[in-house]
């Protein structure tokens, strides 16, 4: 990336809040029914909100590579947890270059270790993993030492086959208490995060740029008290339940009602996410510094309860695992520009893979809401879960073939409509999209335009390769339903 100096137009700040698995769909800013944003709703008012903001993947992985370097997904091609990007292709080393601080304060451990997305920054505040393996007794059975995520039942069973029962129970133990910790040696929470962003903030010379990631809305969905107005106790009993992550108890026969109920609990995690936002704009404002910082509000992709798929209507929509459904893609994007304080809605289609151009136009002093509106098309696509990923369906109810990727949609604007073209292998349908609450059936020739799309983006030549995942670093993705 060119990066000419920084001069007196530039903002004092960028912030980047990246509301993880926060789908549009549940927004009261998007017209639902709950009250789960009421304080974006408020901060709207002085922002601008997108209505039709996609996330570029469905995936943490692939679509904060989108945010990083401004590519799509199938332009970057990271896709796995493991996969890397090359050093000088984001926007937090052009803005380093430019003299600002930039910091990343995440629990996201796709974002912060399975990856290399934390390398452009300065300052990296996460969790530090210690290893699952590690046992009290050595001579006996420990969790970690089966790497298929058996369940308690499995290990209880591996543990009273051992030659040293009581030593092999201690084990287990000690690893439940060390996961209740994040199998971490000092567990962050987003209060954690939030605590040390601010105090980075505060003790940071000059102009800075930061990007929050904040998991309240990600599985396990488990908001607190004040905020889990429409959950309860047996629902949170049903999630405690789950041995192995939801994308596979659910297709491997556990009742799809139960994962549509865990839609209560994951309402309140929303509200506890909005509740996160509010905390850091009021710092921000109260430090006197929220004018003179460009604030982006979204989130990396949305959450599926169990609806079936529109386009392979066989498919149900489980986590963020499969699929190119509005509720995967349609994410929130609220942001407040430097120098402006009205409230505007755009309503044509924006894609978050323009990150990188608004900062360049905020720092060049011709922001405005249109620098996220680009013309043309936007894109969004998944190829997880390939040919190679069809074991994960074994012994199931659900049929590999209608969940295999890739998933592709392009979103065009035509007076005043969204159309979405949406594609999987021989599957094509059009739709249009009015807004984050309805789909609706339309004419077209769907897989023609996004044939005619796709086959234009070419390799940004961004990626470096893939790297090792830790064991510590594996064990956590298995607890937040990243791995079978």
């Amino acid at each position: 990336m060119t990066s000419p100096p920084l001069d007196g137009t530039a903002p004092s700040n960028v912030l980047l809040i990246v509301l993880d698995s926060v789908r549009a769909r549940d927004a009261g800013l998007y017209g639902y029914q709950r009250e789960t944003t009421p304080f974006l709703e408020t901060f709207a008012e002085r922002a601008t909100v997108y209505e039709q903001a996609r996330a570029p993947g469905i995936h943490s992985i692939a679509s904060h590579a989108s945010i990083w370097t401004g590519h799509e997904v199938e332009e970057h091609g990271l896709s796995r947890h493991e996969d890397e990007l090359a050093a000088g292709t984001t926007v937090w080393e052009d803005l380093d270059d430019r003299g600002f601080e930039t910091g990343l304060f995440t629990t996201n451990v796709v974002v912060s270790h399975a990856s290399n997305l934390a390398a452009p920054f300065g300052t990296v505040v996460a969790d530090e993993f210690t290893d699952p393996t590690e046992k009290l007794f050595e001579s006996a059975h420990g969790p970690g030492d089966v790497r298929d995520h058996e369940g308690l039942a499995g290990n209880l069973s591996r543990c009273l086959d051992d030659d040293e029962p009581l030593k092999a129970l201690a084990n287990s133990v000690h690893h439940v208490y060390r996961k209740r910790r994040g199998g971490t040696g000092d567990s962050l929470d987003s209060t954690g995060v939030l605590d040390r962003f601010e105090s980075w903030r505060e003790d940071t010379d000059g102009p800075w740029a930061a990007c929050l990631n904040l998991m309240d809305a990600h599985f396990p969905y488990e908001p607190d008290d004040r905020f889990d107005l429409w959950g309860d106790d047996r629902l949170r009993e049903f999630q405690a339940a789950l041995e192995k992550p939801p994308s596979y108890e659910y297709t491997h026969g556990r009742p799809w009602w139960q994962l549509e109920t865990a839609r209560h609990l994951y309402d309140g995690a929303v509200r506890q996410a909005d509740a996160r936002v509010e905390r850091v704009v009021d710092g921000l404002d109260r430090a006197g510094a929220l004018d003179d910082t460009l604030v982006v509000v979204t989130s990396d992709h949305g959450e599926g309860f169990g609806e079936h798929s529109a386009l392979v209507p066989a498919a149900r929509l489980v986590d963020h695992s499969w699929g190119i459904d509005e509720v995967l893609t349609h994410v929130p994007l609220v942001v407040s520009y430097p120098g402006r304080s009205d409230g505007e809605r755009v309503e044509r289609p924006v894609s978050l893979a323009e990150f990188p151009s608004v900062v360049e136009d905020v720092l060049a002093g011709t922001a405005d809401p249109a620098s996220f509106a680009r013309d043309g098309p936007v894109v969004a696509s998944t190829f997880r879960l390939l040919d190679r990923d069809a074991g994960t369906f074994d012994d199931s109810e659900a049929d590999a073939a209608d969940y295999r990727g890739p998933w592709r949609a392009v979103y065009d604007y035509d007076d005043g409509v969204v159309r979405k073209s949406a594609r999987r292998g021989d599957s094509a349908a059009a739709f249009e999209v009015p807004d984050a609450q309805h789909v609706c059936p339309a004419d077209g020739d769907a897989a023609a335009r996004v044939a005619s799309v796709f086959g234009e983006l070419e390799d940004a030549g961004v990626k470096k390769g893939a790297g090792a995942v830790e064991a510590g670093v594996e064990d956590r993705l298995s607890d937040l339903g990243y791995l079978r």
